[in-house]
């Protein structure tokens, strides 16, 4: 197994070229010689069949170039499961965030250029102008490589985790029958500069899926009077400070973050409420892909039993649709492009509340 990694890569849009920091690795452009793309006029592979019949061609191809999120560490260790199954073919993995990568397909699509990527990571709030320009293969049957439909979103993408949000408490000073049950009942003076939230509205924003905008953001204005919150930037930030004894609770709890943090001994626990947001990450084949059948099998491995298990072994993410200890708490996930507007323009209103400007 062969691995070309990109840590920390970051893709500059000026003049529509990427700048990738990285020592010893090629630009993401690079990979465009050869590719296949709608764009640039080319035959684009065609990809069919069950898993076993995908991923072997996807060995023939001998290459998989993936823009992704993940830490690079935990995606090298993920990539090696993977080809324990599935061997002879070359990583060559880009660490993006899902909005510079939907700004560069789309950049690189109206100028003509083919992208020369097989796989992409992205969440539906960012989506939007992936599936209004149709940079999304949407031929490819997963359910035919033992994908279930639920797990195909908009644009057929694949469902590859879910990170489920609550309240993550320091176990050292708070106890779980302290706890409020729901996000209500964290309206309380006694939690008055001991309560986290993010200033961007993460996740409060995604709670408008199951109350509205209105019930939302009334709730945020009395949290904001009533628990007179700090405010901490960044989910893993946030979760630190409680982890640190400096804050009791964050309102930013993911599961994810909390369960590596764990696994470093801090402590820290989730308890979810009666909302549960949640974040949903998916994996698809762009149009254009110059290795489809790599994207295609990789995709639906992620999705499958054994890419879940490496998921969670090596990244601490799952793809449940709840964590058993939310019990009957209901799912606030974004689901289309409705979801997506009303949680954009909750946040923009959420995050005014913080700010002092409404």
């Amino acid at each position: 197994m062969r691995i070309m990694h990109c840590r920390k890569a970051r893709l500059a849009f000026v003049a529509a070229a990427a700048l990738v920091i990285s020592t010893g690795c090629s630009d993401p452009e690079a990979n465009q010689a050869g590719g296949s793309s709608a764009a640039g006029g080319s035959t684009e592979a065609a990809v069919s069949g069950s898993m076993a019949d995908v991923c072997k061609a996807a060995q023939h191809e001998g290459e998989l170039v993936s823009w992704n999120s993940e830490d690079p560490e935990a995606y090298e260790k993920i990539f090696a499961d993977f080809s324990k199954t599935y061997p002879g073919i070359k990583l060559n993995s880009v660490e993006v965030r899902p909005d510079d990568l939907v700004q560069k397909l789309v950049t690189e699509s109206a100028a003509g250029h083919p992208s020369g990527v097989d796989a992409i990571s992205i969440t539906m709030d960012k989506a939007g102008p992936l599936l209004d320009n149709h940079l999304i293969n949407g031929d490819i049957d997963f359910t035919k490589m033992g994908v279930k439909p639920d797990y195909i979103g908009d644009g057929n993408a694949v469902r590859t985790e879910r990170i489920a949000i609550g309240l993550a408490y320091n176990t050292d000073q708070v106890h779980d029958s302290d706890l409020p049950n729901t996000w209500d009942d964290l309206v309380n003076p006694k939690w008055e500069g001991k309560v986290v939230v993010d200033p961007r509205g993460d996740p409060m924003q995604l709670l408008a899926i199951a109350w509205g905008q209105e019930k939302t953001v009334d709730f945020v204005t009395k949290l904001s009077k009533t628990d007179k919150p700090q405010i901490v930037q960044g989910a893993t930030a946030g979760l630190l400070t409680v982890a640190s004894g400096e804050n009791k609770i964050t309102t930013n709890g993911r599961s994810a973050e909390t369960e590596e943090q764990q696994s470093k001994g801090a402590p820290v626990k989730i308890k979810y409420l009666d909302i549960v947001p949640a974040v949903d990450y998916y994996t698809a084949v762009p149009v254009g892909a110059p290795h489809p059948n790599a994207g295609a099998c990789w995709a639906a491995w992620l999705n499958s039993d054994d890419g879940r298990k490496a998921k969670a072994a090596y990244a601490f993410k799952g793809n449940i649709d709840l964590p058993p200890e939310a019990g009957s708490g209901k799912l606030a996930a974004i689901d289309n492009p409705q979801d997506t507007k009303l949680v954009a323009d909750t946040a923009d209103k959420i995050s005014a509340v913080w700010s002092g400007r409404s």
